[in-house]
């Protein structure tokens, strides 16, 4: 027992242990027809004790304006001005120094009148090409694979989706639940990227955190005559509308190319659904390995992760509560 509280106590404080990125940072940069440059550079307060990153231009830039620094939404902001010369940044390289493999890495955004373009900069690919406005197959290919890196790095989704698979009792109504799910959250990522509804990012955070906070409890009380299991699609859908809410923050936070924002919504869902199903389809077949070899051992592993699950989920509540 006492090797379990030490366990979740240190799985509570791992993202404050870590030396890399605990989060995913966003590089935004703004060009106008005079070749000036703005730069808004977000970073997690989180990640505030991890080792710094450093954003490398082209030799032809100079930083004009002093770094304006502030908080906000749970972000560090840092504001300032290049000049680049008159030709810009187009057709240059722009590098991040200092990302670790275990790191989220850096989004970054560059605009420029109808030139518009995204990538996620990593330690295997540490730069990103300015280039001319990218073809469709360009835009749909990118936010497909943004959809995939932010579910599969989106820990507190990947959570309520475990915690789905060990509620359901049956692969038809996994597949029904799994369904609402997804037609949930599209709803609320479209209306969200497209203004029609919007909510605040720090209430959706804590929302989403007590979403697994209680799915936890459904797993842990398994109670077959509750609300949860007889009408578990109905649940699963009313959650999905929040979690699409996170997922319409994060494409905000990404951006969409003005002239094609229904092909980058529809590629962004899909790259989302794609990872979303292919933890399913790895996460089912362990769970089925686990207890075909395990048996009853199975049983007490599932317990021990289950409270894991809630005391994670609890203390990041409690943080995006303190971040109100």
């Amino acid at each position: 027992m006492r090797f379990f509280i030490y366990f979740l106590f240190i799985l509570s404080l791992s993202s404050f242990l870590q030396a890399h990125q605990t989060g995913l940072s966003y590089l935004m940069i703004s060009e106008n027809d005079d070749a000036k440059i703005d730069l808004v550079y977000k970073k997690p307060i989180e990640d505030s004790q991890a080792d710094e990153i450093k954003i490398i231009f082209p030799p032809k830039c100079n930083q004009v304006t002093s770094i304006n620094q502030t908080i906000l939404n749970g972000f560090i902001i840092e504001k300032y001005s290049l000049w680049c010369t008159k030709d810009g940044l187009i057709n240059s390289r722009i590098w991040i120094d200092g990302l670790l493999r275990n790191d989220k890495g850096v989004l970054i955004r560059y605009e420029k009148n109808d030139i518009i373009e995204s990538s996620l900069l990593r330690a295997s690919t540490p730069y990103m090409l300015i280039d001319t406005k990218q073809s469709n197959l360009n835009i749909f290919m990118d936010y497909v694979k943004l959809g995939v890196v932010h579910i599969l790095m989106g820990f507190d989704h990947l959570l309520f989706v475990l915690c789905l698979i060990l509620l359901v009792t049956n692969m038809k109504t996994l597949l029904y639940s799994v369904t609402a799910f997804t037609l949930a959250h599209s709803i609320t990522l479209a209306f969200g990227i497209l203004d029609i509804l919007s909510v605040p990012v720090a209430y959706v955070e804590a929302m989403i955190a007590l979403s697994i906070v209680f799915m936890a409890r459904e797993l842990i009380i398994k109670n077959k005559n509750s609300f949860t299991s007889k009408y578990l699609g109905v649940l699963t859908f009313i959650f999905g509308l929040l979690h699409g809410f996170g997922f319409s923050n994060v494409l905000s936070s990404i951006g969409l190319p003005q002239d094609e924002i229904p092909l980058a919504l529809f590629s962004f869902n899909l790259g989302i659904e794609f990872g979303q199903l292919t933890f399913i389809f790895f996460a089912s077949i362990i769970i089925y390995i686990l207890k075909k070899y395990l048996k009853s051992s199975y049983y007490k592993i599932e317990k021990i992760s289950i409270y894991a699950v809630g005391g994670l989920s609890s203390f990041w509540l409690v943080q995006r509560v303190v971040a109100f």
